[in-house]
Parts: structure tokens; sequence; C-alpha cells
């Protein structure tokens, strides 16, 4: 392996979610002049565990999802928007939607996932995800309609009970002040089947105290603009429900993302199954990173902190196959899980506490806004999280 051929050209990093700006990040650290840049159909990184609270406005825009030409100023990374249509594995380089092409020397893949209208025909015409700023807007919408006319009483419908349909249905019920009944139903016998049992019991006490009715063992069968039907998994003719709703908010099921070269790597359950330094056997200079990922020998979940902890060890990776260094495994760290639980509401598991209420909510807030990327990003988050005057009045001055 030419190292000094290597040299000559950047690493590129496609995909710009929490692994791939983890990567470029962990990259920049470790510089040694070799351009790193970034390619993304977007213009913001879109920090996805606080969506929650851009949709009910305890954080701003900026806070939430700010601007990689930004985030490029101050970190000192290449800025493309541009959609990624062909890799050469071979020449090693790839070519953009505009016939921009480009030569890499290392290539990281962190394309991620989207919402998943598969399951039933015609499912997307009347469903909305939950997953990007559009569907941000959408039910910040829906929200502002059922607060503003009394006649709207249909309920509306989440499904999936697992972290993404229980957030919302929280957040949801206390932004329209319980005035429709919210209805979350899973196919699994229960709520976050895989998370901490603690947050869990948290989640259902919260649950309860809201009108928002569970359905457990049910999936869909059907929906149309105004109906959709739940049936029962044992199939009995008498075990479904017909309900009249107004919203469809849909949580239950990810995809790949739609870029068609990602598709060429993609395995039978379409994930891209790696080794265990976040390789293909079949191409030592390709990286992969995040939810699209796969590894037989060590599973691990999907969530922001396994992108980006496998961001970091990818950076370190690539500068030890620059170097002609051993590449290292890659072994996730569980650091614990955090859940929003409706408006000043959370729960903690983990960081070395177990905690629940308004100042698990506010310790939440502070770990992601601290995990923001850049450090004048992360300082300026934070320090509107310090200086608050609702803060300060809510950890200060209690009553003795």
């Amino acid at each position: 392996m030419d190292l000094n051929n290597l040299k000559s050209n950047p690493i590129v990093v496609v995909g710009g979610g929490f692994g791939g700006l983890a990567t470029v990040q962990a990259l920049l650290n470790k510089s040694n002049g070799t351009s790193v840049i970034l390619i993304d159909e977007g213009h913001r990184f879109l920090f996805k565990p606080l969506l929650y609270e851009l949709l009910s406005s305890e954080l701003q825009l900026w806070e939430v999802a700010p601007l990689y030409s930004d985030l490029a100023s101050e970190l000192g990374f290449i800025f493309l928007q541009e959609c990624v249509v062909e890799i050469d594995e071979i020449e090693q380089k790839l070519i953009t939607s505009s016939e921009l092409e480009i030569t890499y020397s290392q290539l990281v893949i962190s394309t991620g996932v989207t919402t998943d209208y598969s399951f039933i025909e015609n499912l997307q015409d009347y469903a909305c995800g939950f997953s990007n700023l559009n569907d941000c807007r959408k039910i910040k919408k829906l929200i502002t309609k059922i607060n503003n006319y009394s006649e709207l009483t249909n309920p509306i419908v989440i499904a999936g009970a697992g972290p993404t349909g229980v957030e919302l249905a929280c957040k949801i019920s206390d932004l329209i002040k319980n005035r429709v009944e919210i209805y979350l139903f899973d196919k699994g016998d229960k709520i976050l089947p895989n998370c901490k049992s603690f947050n869990r019991e948290k989640a259902i006490d919260a649950i309860g105290k809201r009108n928002i009715r569970v359905f457990l063992d049910y999936y869909m069968k059907s929906v149309d603009r105004t109906f959709l039907e739940l049936s029962r998994n044992d199939n009995e003719i008498n075990h479904f429900i017909k309900i009249n709703y107004s919203t469809l908010l849909w949580t239950a099921g990810l995809k790949p993302s739609k870029s068609k070269f990602v598709h060429n790597f993609l395995n039978e359950n379409q994930k891209i199954k790696v080794n265990e330094f976040m390789q293909m056997d079949e191409y030592q200079n390709i990286f992969f990173v995040g939810d699209i990922t796969f590894s037989e020998n060590a599973p691990f979940p999907s969530s922001a902190q396994v992108a980006m902890q496998q961001g970091s060890l990818v950076a370190q990776n690539i500068t030890s196959l620059r170097e002609g260094n051993e590449l290292k495994p890659f072994q996730f760290e569980d650091s614990g899980e955090m859940l929003s639980l409706g408006i000043g509401n959370a729960s903690i598991t983990g960081y070395g506490i177990t905690l629940a209420g308004p100042i698990a909510f506010e310790i939440r807030r502070l770990a992601y806004l601290m995990r923001m990327p850049g450090f004048f990003l992360s300082f300026k988050s934070s320090g509107s999280w310090l200086f608050s005057k609702k803060i300060i009045n809510r950890l200060f001055s209690q009553s003795p």
C-alpha cells in the first residue's frame, strides 16, 4: 500500500449524522494535514434526541440543528451539500448527482436510516414519521390545529412503543393538554422492550398520568384516510379494533436511507455486514458507521452513542491504516440511556445515576448540549442552559 499516494487524496465521509460527524471530528483531532471532506444531502446536522424539545419549543433550532457550514468553519473540514450516486471501489472515487468526481484515500459511509413505510400498502400517504425537521414541522402544525379548534376530537395514533413512540406520545400529550386521546400500539407485549427496567417503569408511570391508551400485541392490518384497523397478534376474528383517527404517526420501523449507492453493500437484512474493524472484508479502505451496520460477532444496538463511538474508532483505524499500524476492534461501552417523558420530565439510567423527574430532564438536556459538535456550539448551548432564568429559578430558588 503506497501511503504517500494515499496522503495526496482526501479522506471522505458520506453522511453527516452522529456517526459521520463523530468520525470527522476525531479525524481532525488526529490531523496530519490531510483534507477531510463531509458530504451530505442536507444543510443541517440534526441532534435527533433533542428533536422532542424542538417540537415543544423548549429548545431553539440552532441548538438542535446547526448548519454544517458553521461547523465546517469552526472545525476545519470541507462540507459539500451533494448527493452521492456512485462509488467506484477499484478507482477509489465517487460521483455526485452534480457530476462532481472525488478521488479518496479512505472512505467512510454513514448514511443512516429513515422511516420505513413499506409494512402496509400506501402507508406513506397516510402516516408521518418523526426522524427529521420536516416531520417536526408537520406535527407542530397538528398540535396548533388541535389547540385552536375544539371540534378536532379524533385520537392521534402512534405506531411503535419503542423510545421514539413513547417519548413522542408523552410530549404531544402535554402540548395538547390532553384535549385529544393518544393511542399507542405495538406488536410486542411491552413498551420499551430493550430499555433499562427503571426507565421502563418511569415511562409506564408517565403514560398512566396522561390521556394515552396503550395497545400491546396489536399490529396494523389496514389504513385509509380516516380509519385504521388494529388486529391482535393471535389473529382471532373478534380481536380487532377499528379507529376513526385524526393523525397516524409511524415510529415502528426504519430502513437504510435512500442513497442508491448504499444498496450495493446491503445484505439480505438490509444491513451492511462489517468486520470487527468496521470494514467490509472486500474493501479495506472503506469503513461503515452507524445504524446501517451489523456485526455477527458482536451485535450492537442502534443508537447515537453507538454511532459516535464507532466514528471515533473508525477515525483511529484510518490513522493506523495510513501509518501501517494494526487496527483496533470496535467494543461498545454502554454509558446508559436517557428518555424524555413529557415537558420538563425525563428518566435517566447511567452516568452513575438513576433519576427521574424535572432534575433528570435538566441533566439530560445539559448532557446532550455538551455533546454538540464543535466547541463553540457546545459552549454556547450549555451557556444558554446555565444562564436561563427558568433553570436558575428551578434549581436554586426552591423554598427551604
